[in-house]
């Protein structure tokens, strides 16, 4: 007599998979629960849809930026605002959980132990603390890695045939999406340098043209293919054609430290894998070896590299082995299995939502400068004004509180984008260490329209401007009455 699966063992593998869609969703939860605001990019995100304009009018930047860096991601947040009415706070509220649960959950898809995926995840959050910090800040680079990381499980098998037109279309479409959502469309290119690498020269060439369709048809999304295209290249040559020493680069140019504890939890990894199947393919014939060893080299340069190209990569690996190694360890109806996966999935969520740092309450002691506060009557910009700053984070939260402002500012979201003599005046500050001084070619630009910002706990040491304190900041405007040809 042929005794089947029990009840029991067949409900195993759904209740795993629901165990592993809880977590997620809890740990998302649970951050939203702080009052978490991500920092950077993601407040000008959300602010852009009540702006009613591009950002040549929000920022002073050189006149070639005329396509938005992520147009699909702020067309997104604006079909939600204008459809459901959603505010600032809510557009927030969607990219956190939405972005999250898009890296969470997509990989699912091509594992037969979701937990796996998870196992994954814990121990790359053990290594470097830092992984939700950076998953967690809502911003469109997310929507490339969660493609990059479908495209590593789903062309990883080698076929001996060609690939479906199912999956080639699907594989356009990613790539479309990466690109409209995040703009950065060349660096495609080491993921396609990782086949050739691992000999699989067929999958690559098809790759290869599924990039250049997925490229094409979002810079055709844009209604300006050419400027979209030459942007993304043209940014990226301002910011290395400076040669800035590392300490004046923002945190993700800024060369990475090697990711020792990374590496050892690989190695790891690998080792335990050969002891349970030495038949094991080599990883030089591996793409996804070859990506986490081509971003690892490269995040010397940039960690950009290994934090949003290297590290998925690595994370697809450890699934996939996981995924296969699993079985051998506990049924696939089995008691030990459904435990197995609560001991996974409950320090996860443990990890992942926890307050380390201040990680997800920082931003409750931050300073919002609103212009509907009668406190600050007279003390931002007038109409048509320019506010002047040193401090990109000043811009971020000052922007995100009003973004239908009639002002604007001196210093945006790339330094890189600044009008050549403004950034000049902004490297000048950052050398001087802020230095009194160094602010001066700006002053003596000001209007009585305008207005300055420096952060500090200190008065300035800029008698020219009467200042202010609010918070974090002081603001400073021209002695009343007074012109700018008075003061020269």
């Amino acid at each position: 007599m042929n005794n089947g699966p029990t009840v029991w063992q067949r409900c195993v593998p759904l209740a795993c998979r629901v165990i592993v869609l809880l977590t997620v969703l809890f740990i998302s939860l649970r951050i939203i629960g702080y009052g978490y605001l991500p920092p950077g990019d993601a407040r000008r995100h959300a602010a852009k849809p009540f702006a009613g304009k591009p950002y040549s009018q929000i920022v002073i930047m050189r006149p070639e930026y005329v396509v938005d860096h992520s147009p699909g991601w702020e067309w997104l947040l604006g079909v939600l605002h204008r459809g459901l009415g959603w505010k600032e706070d809510a557009l927030i509220s969607f990219s956190i959980t939405s972005l999250l649960l898009w890296i969470f959950c997509l990989p699912l898809l091509w594992l037969r132990r979701p937990e796996a995926w998870l196992a994954a995840i814990l121990a790359q959050m053990i290594a470097i603390p830092e992984l939700m910090t950076r998953w967690v800040q809502a911003r469109p680079y997310l929507v490339t890695e969660g493609v990059l990381m479908a495209l590593l499980f789903s062309w990883s098998k080698n076929e001996s045939r060609n690939p479906p037109w199912s999956k080639l279309l699907l594989t356009c479409a990613g790539f479309a999406l990466a690109v409209w959502m995040h703009g950065i469309w060349y660096f495609w290119v080491v993921l396609l340098a990782a086949f050739f690498l691992a000999q699989r020269w067929r999958d690559g060439l098809w790759l290869a043209g599924c990039w250049v369709v997925g490229t094409l048809a979002a810079a055709l999304l844009t209604g300006k293919p050419g400027s979209f295209l030459y942007e993304a290249v043209f940014q990226a040559g301002l910011i290395y054609r400076e040669h800035l020493p590392n300490w004046m680069l923002v945190g993700e140019l800024q060369p990475s430290q090697g990711e020792f504890a990374s590496l050892a939890l690989l190695a790891l990894v690998y080792l335990w894998v050969k002891q349970q199947n030495s038949a094991t393919r080599p990883l030089f014939l591996q793409p996804v070896f070859w990506m986490i060893a081509i971003n690892w080299s490269l995040g010397f340069m940039a960690d950009r590299f290994w934090a949003d190209w290297g590290m998925p990569a690595a994370l697809v690996w450890m699934a996939l082995q996981f995924d296969n190694t699993l079985p051998a360890l506990a049924g696939e109806g089995s008691l030990k299995r459904l435990m197995l996966c609560g001991l996974i999935a409950l320090p996860l969520f443990l990890d992942a939502s926890n307050d380390l740092g201040r990680r997800y309450t920082f931003s409750l002691d931050e300073t919002f400068l609103d212009g509907s506060d009668a406190k600050l009557k007279g003390w931002l910009p007038e109409k048509n004004g320019i506010l002047y700053s040193d401090n990109m984070r000043f811009f971020f939260n000052t922007f995100y509180k009003n973004p239908a402002a009639d002002w604007r500012y001196v210093v945006g979201f790339e330094p890189a984008l600044m009008l050549p003599e403004d950034l000049k005046v902004y490297r000048a500050i950052q050398r001087s260490g802020h230095a009194a001084e160094s602010y001066e070619p700006w002053i003596k630009k000001m209007r009585p329209e305008d207005r300055f910002a420096i952060e500090g706990q200190w008065h300035p040491d800029l008698p020219s401007l009467e200042w202010r304190r609010f918070g974090n900041f002081w603001l400073g405007r021209l002695p009343q009455n007074e012109s700018p040809r008075a003061r020269h």
